[in-house]
């Protein structure tokens, strides 16, 4: 990172970076869109098998690229050869399998070794990419719907051949796309065909590797997309995913109060900060952007919880309670043996 050799909006498997920064890029970029009157249109890739498809050959070219040679790039070229791999099956091993493919999942190099691979993709396209490992996000806005679907059927082919040309693939069925817009912004659904095209530049067309792609809309069968955990809705509204959340700290706070009755506070306040806190603060930042009215509604779960732990009645005042709450937390936890 400090060399920047690593592609800016790549926030997976680097120190100080998280899902919360990759998902706040998206919404700065889908905001910007809406607020100036565009659409914006994001497509969310799924990568077939990621780790185990990366071909050693052209890792260890694209390492050459970055600056690794030599002796060094030698380590890695020794690192990567002569392994293999068996299956067992009931007791029976299976003959051995040399592999000249796959980072090797569950190595420390692995991550990084990934990031290598994958970190020119960007290169490929025109459109706003930003990454989390493999999970890819690619985002255009345009005033014309039309003119943008356009624009990013042209791209998505471009990217169809990086992935070719790296050996790589891309789950065709999985991988969506939503049309972000204001409200009332009506679009014509003959302005939206979305294609991804995996014909190689220079040949003929082969319609069976040209796959329409499924969008993601409030009035369709899939009305929203889980990306890094968090529900995103063609409104930028969040109200789906808080609404996921609501559910979720229900469930919690049934437990937290059966268990109430036979467990100590210090167990209660471990399970509030596991099973309801966790899910509050996970990207607060990007859904904290809802509306007044849905975000009252964690909060009343909140205060619901606070007064669970402190076994008090139903409307008593939760502020002088969640200061309490905090520091009989704290306290504990500078009390922990490490």
């Amino acid at each position: 990172m400090s060399n920047d050799l690593l592609c800016s909006h790549q926030y997976g498997f680097l120190p100080n970076h998280s899902t919360e920064h990759n998902l706040l890029q998206i919404c700065n970029y889908v905001s910007t869109a809406l607020s100036e009157g565009m659409f914006c249109m994001g497509i969310f890739l799924d990568l077939r098998k990621a780790f185990d498809v990366c071909s050693h050959s052209i890792l260890l070219n694209k390492l050459k690229k970055m600056g690794i040679r030599g002796k060094t790039h030698d380590w890695f070229k020794n690192y990567l050869a002569g392994r293999s791999q068996k299956v067992e099956i009931n007791g029976q091993l299976s003959n051995s399998l040399d592999l000249n493919i796959s980072v090797i999942q569950g190595s420390i190099l692995g991550p990084i070794l990934f990031l290598c691979y994958i970190n020119d993709f960007w290169r490929s396209t025109t459109l706003f990419s930003v990454l989390f490992a493999d999970d890819t996000t690619c985002l255009a806005k345009g005033k014309n719907l039309q003119n943008l679907t356009q624009y990013v059927n042209g791209e998505l082919k471009k990217i169809a051949n990086w992935f070719l040309s790296n050996k790589m693939a891309v789950n065709a069925g999985k991988t969506k796309f939503m049309i972000f817009r204001t409200h009332g912004k009506r679009i014509n659904p003959d302005d939206w065909k979305v294609v991804f095209n995996m014909n190689e530049f220079g040949k003929d067309e082969d319609q069976s590797l040209i796959s329409p792609k499924e969008r993601v809309h409030n009035e369709g069968e899939t009305t929203n997309f889980k990306l890094l955990g968090v529900l995103f809705d063609e409104f930028l509204s969040f109200d789906q995913h808080i609404l996921h959340l609501n559910n979720k700290i229900s469930k919690s706070l049934y437990c937290i109060n059966r268990g109430k009755n036979f467990i100590n506070k210090e167990s209660l306040v471990m399970l509030y900060y596991a099973m309801v806190h966790s899910l509050l603060v996970y990207c607060i930042n990007v859904y904290s952007c809802a509306v007044k009215t849905n975000l009252k509604k964690l909060i009343i779960k909140q205060k619901e919880a606070i007064r669970i732990i402190s076994d008090v009645r139903y409307r008593e005042h939760t502020e002088p309670l969640s200061r309490n709450l905090k520091y009989y937390h704290s306290n504990n936890y500078a009390n922990t043996p490490r």
